[in-house]
């Protein structure tokens, strides 16, 4: 009996650790998980991203994302089907600094910082009616692209456990796009391949805007 008093201690004492550390963030549940609306729309990359977002310190959290590329909505408006055998994938991670706000008031304010890796494969097609053999040429292109943005966002609850994730910002990138100009045909000159996807190897400066919806728990 004697160890009682030392065993409602340390459990009064982790009891209160555990209620200071779940008040300790800017929602009330550290986890989200998330969708973003973007890929769906994105003419050059489209796909379905998904990510996490693990909030660990009252002002900080980090978020992960994976976005699967797929021909989705490309088909859709390709009406020739020139552009098929799109796959590949982005890889991304983003920390978040949130701005004090008082605890009432439901949006929250955030700056970041993300780092994105994509890898993207497409093959494309073309046809004539004039050749005798359709398709007349054929072409693998590769894309890899590193980049870093900086973003000013808010989180804003919406119903529920669920808030909407908006952010927008500058960043820079590096661009490789590469082809095996193995053709089918080979009827068509390099200048003419050049005007589809010029291989090149360049930085350049970059604007991304993300929206996202996330279930809290």
């Amino acid at each position: 009996m004697k160890f009682l008093p030392t065993i409602l201690l340390l459990f009064t004492s982790i009891c209160a650790y555990s209620q200071s550390e779940s008040n300790n963030t800017v929602f009330q549940h550290r986890n989200q998980l998330k969708f973003s609306l973007f890929p769906l729309h994105d003419p050059i990359n489209t796909g379905f991203e998904f990510s996490y977002e693990r909030q660990y310190r009252e002002r900080w959290a980090t978020q992960v994302a994976y976005t699967i590329l797929s021909n989705g909505l490309h088909e859709m408006f390709d009406t020739e089907k020139e552009y098929h055998g799109f796959k590949g994938h982005r890889i991304s991670i983003e920390q978040k600094w949130f701005y004090p706000t008082r605890r009432e008031r439901q949006i929250r304010k955030y700056f970041s910082v993300e780092a994105n890796r994509l890898e993207v494969h497409t093959i494309r097609t073309t046809y004539s009616d004039a050749a005798p053999v359709n398709p007349v040429d054929r072409m693998n292109i590769d894309r890899r692209t590193f980049s870093a943005n900086f973003k000013y966002g808010y989180e804003i609850p919406v119903k529920r456990r669920f808030v909407l994730d908006l952010s927008a910002g500058p960043g820079l990138k590096y661009r490789r796009v590469s082809n095996d100009k193995n053709y089918v045909g080979g009827w068509r000159s390099d200048s003419d391949v050049n005007k589809i996807y010029d291989p090149v190897s360049e930085w350049a400066a970059g604007f991304v805007v993300s929206v996202k919806i996330g279930y809290i728990f």
